[in-house]
């Protein structure tokens, strides 16, 4: 409050000057800054006035749209003054709700009360809330009662299973902080009730630890695995998306993928992405088009840290391979702007990202010189992981799978290129299924490469079946599961098809030989070869 003796100043309006217009306005205590603490806590669009009653709007607002790395600010938006705004910058701004690590788009029926609110200068906005969303007739789903994952695996065998995870799994897939992990599961099996959510992704570490353990794995693996799917499906935890269910998403998708139906995995990619929409894990938060809906700091830092980034860009890179491999449609994000993540030592995901990347974006209407580009690119990419082999060949025959559609001719330097990806992978394959390395496409793509060498049907292609044959024979012996007998079996008899063609063919060829052969013997019968030989007799055609 101002005291009496303010009042006798000559200069007050200077002193009214120091509060924005908005707290001005609302007659709340401004501390002069661009923007000012009150704005940033209730979402107000900051902005001063100058004495002649010109709008200054904040410094940092000056900075063109699109620039990288720039600080973090309140964007001039849903001000009720006559300065006019781009509708395309309006449409792009969004929200996020720090408390609850919650993302929406400012269209959002969530969060078109509270941009209103905005609007109207009101004195306390509506919260981001889903607002009559529905009658409220029924409650909400109870949450799920769960048992202790520590009553499933101990701490020690927790640790002894982890060392598989990280060595094997989280070379390629980056989703998990191994320090974080450190000190939650110390916390978790310490009784810390707080850690109940994040006791999905402990347990995607130890399904995935003990799935690459082959026949040593934990007898409880399954129950693990039931205990992670038990937490992601709880109502309590499903209606406040975290960074946590985006790790544990990402790890109960690689666990499907090497273990259940395509269909299976495919949704859970998907869920993936949609979880990482709802938080916003596609957006640098710290853009200018972002804006916060309190004070309160976002449990991710402001300024992203690089391993947020390699989460969701692992997320992204899955959905997009398997979808393409499968034939779905891959989760289409409106716009993405988090930043490609960095190459380190003996972390292969950005080599992952990029092949994932490779892959042309318009996936149904691709042409044929679109796909060959990026079949051209995929044979660039480097062979840094023997899984990242194996995923060039997936691409890479996804890729031929639809030229084939298109009925495209393939050169001579395509078949080539097909056939130096495909042998690599074949090696790579047999390498990590010798080490109990069982990842999915040491089947999947030694399977596949018999039929596209099959179908591409050249001298240079059928010349590499022979090996591809003996290789996926090899891997079967060592895997030995009915899935492995079965994809033989089917390359056999695809092998025994594509004979079958070709004996048909060349019957077809030599009953043209031979009815040739026969009308030829015929007219040789009637001919007088010593009179056409005798060159006196020669005269009598002349």
């Amino acid at each position: 409050m101002v005291s009496s003796g303010s009042n006798s100043q000559p200069y007050k309006r200077q002193r009214v000057r120091k509060a924005c217009v908005p707290c001005r306005e609302r007659k709340r205590k401004c501390n002069g800054k661009s923007p000012c603490e009150m704005c940033i806590a209730y979402g107000y669009a900051c902005h001063y006035t100058d004495v002649d009653g010109s709008s200054t709007s904040p410094r940092v607002d000056e900075t063109p749209y699109g620039t990288d790395n720039r600080p973090y600010s309140l964007p001039n938006i849903l001000r009720n003054e006559a300065r006019s705004v781009d509708a395309q910058n309006v449409t792009n701004q969004n929200i996020i709700d720090p408390i609850k690590s919650r993302y929406t788009i400012q269209h959002s029926a969530v969060a078109f009360p509270r941009c209103l609110g905005l609007e109207l200068r009101s004195t306390n906005p509506p919260r981001l809330h889903s607002f009559a969303w529905h009658c409220g007739i029924r409650p909400e789903e109870n949450p799920n009662s769960h048992i202790l994952l520590s009553g499933l695996v101990t701490k020690e065998e927790y640790y002894r299973i982890s060392k598989v995870y990280f060595s094997v799994v989280h070379p390629i897939f980056d989703v998990v902080d191994p320090e974080q992990l450190a000190k939650n599961v110390e916390r978790y099996w310490d009784g810390d009730v707080k850690m109940l959510e994040y006791g999905a992704v402990i347990a995607g570490v130890i399904a995935l630890g003990s799935f690459f353990l082959g026949s040593l794995g934990h007898p409880r693996e399954m129950d693990v695995v039931q205990y992670a799917k038990g937490i992601l499906d709880d109502p309590t935890f499903c209606r406040i998306p975290t960074v946590e269910q985006v790790s544990a998403w990402v790890l109960r998708t690689i666990y499907l993928r090497a273990t259940s139906r395509p269909h299976v995995a495919w949704l859970a990619s998907c869920i993936t992405i949609h979880l990482s929409e709802a938080i916003g894990l596609h957006h640098e938060i710290d853009r200018e088009d972002l804006v916060m809906t309190s004070n309160v700091p976002l449990r991710r830092t402001t300024e992203v840290s690089e391993h947020t980034r390699r989460l969701f860009w692992c997320a992204w890179s899955i959905n997009t391979i398997l979808s393409y491999d499968y034939g779905r449609s891959s989760v289409t994000l409106n716009r993405i702007t988090c930043k490609s993540v960095k190459e380190t030592e003996g972390n292969h995901t950005v080599h992952l990202v990029a092949l994932a990347q490779l892959i042309p974006q318009d996936c149904v209407n691709a042409n044929a010189t679109q796909l060959l580009q990026a079949l051209a690119a995929v044979h660039k990419s480097p062979n840094a992981h023997p899984f990242l082999s194996l995923t060039k060949s997936d691409i890479c025959l996804s890729l031929y799978r639809r030229l084939r559609l298109l009925n495209h001719i393939l050169d001579k330097s395509v078949v080539l290129q097909i056939i130096d990806i495909g042998n690599t992978a074949l090696s790579a394959a047999y390498a990590l299924v010798k080490l109990d390395q069982a990842w999915w496409n040491v089947l999947s793509t030694s399977f596949q490469y018999v039929c596209v060498l099959l179908a591409i049907d050249t001298p240079e292609s059928l010349s590499h079946v022979a090996a591809a044959m003996r290789t996926l024979d090899n891997i079967t012996q060592v895997l030995g599961t009915h899935i492995a007998y079965e994809a033989q079996k089917t390359a056999k008899l695809l092998l025994e098809d594509s004979m079958k063609k070709k004996r048909q063919e060349i019957q077809q060829l030599e009953r043209a030989t031979h009815q040739r052969s026969t009308v030829e013997t015929t007219h040789l019968l009637d001919i007088d070869w010593d009179v056409l030989l005798d060159p006196s007799d020669t005269l009598n055609f002349m």
